[in-house]
């Protein structure tokens, strides 16, 4: 993994010829986090080229969901904030499209249940 001032509105980028993670240098602490567990995800799976399909990305920003996000603290903060994403975000210190990639996850796997 390498920071480097990347071009445009990149935030990050997975080259699978190096086998490389570039993050763009211009990221806050919590956007550094969720752009390099996204592309971990694309890392993983050998992806070839920037912004793939739409299905590619969005499995990306799920299994990234999944590696940011404590189902236990999801939780809670969405007991908390309610449907406030933005809340939710901040509570468990991601980006507002992590936790809406949790709830997509959340949907297609069954809905978490907490006694």
């Amino acid at each position: 993994m390498v920071d480097y001032p990347l071009p445009g509105d990149y935030e990050g980028l997975y080259a699978p010829a190096k086998d490389l993670i570039l993050l763009d240098v211009r990221l806050s602490p919590v956007q550094r986090r969720c752009v390099l567990a996204h592309e971990i995800s694309h890392a993983k799976h050998r992806d070839l080229g920037c912004r793939c399909d739409r299905w590619t990305e969005r499995r990306a920003d799920m299994e990234a969901s999944a590696l940011l996000i404590d189902p236990l603290e999801y939780a809670f903060a969405e007991s908390v904030y309610g449907q406030n994403v933005h809340g939710i975000a901040v509570e468990l210190g991601v980006m507002p499209w992590v936790v809406g990639a949790y709830r997509e996850w959340l949907h297609d796997h069954g809905t978490l249940v907490i006694q």
